[in-house]
């Protein structure tokens, strides 16, 4: 017999997350499946009471991934645009530095 401890949390986005026992899972993927797919739900499986896997809509999966995709990986790669990045944001400091109101102090 296998004890089946249910846990509602929330998910960032401020939606409801079960908690699902790796046993159980097993038993009812299918069903899981069908509520990832009709109510978007986050399934989070878990192994000995600790989180070990999530489930998740693909569409939401997808969209993560293409969100990764960006970023300083992309603006470092070869034909990126991090160095003229850079140069912009030290140009900004040094503008911000040259607008600077501190008072002069003799030396």
């Amino acid at each position: 017999m296998t004890n089946v401890v249910k846990l509602t949390i929330l998910w960032p986005e401020t939606k409801l997350v079960e908690q699902i026992p790796l046993t159980l899972a097993k038993m009812r993927f299918s069903e899981l499946v069908e509520r990832l797919i009709l109510n978007k739900e986050h399934i989070v499986i878990t192994r000995h009471g600790k989180p070990v896997a999530a489930l998740m809509p693909f569409e939401e999966w997808e969209r993560q991934q293409a969100g990764k995709a960006g970023g300083l990986a992309d603006a470092a790669a070869p034909g990126g645009n991090l160095d003229s990045e850079i140069d912009r944001m030290i140009e900004e400091i040094y503008e911000a530095r040259s607008k600077s109101r501190a008072r002069k102090v003799r030396v």
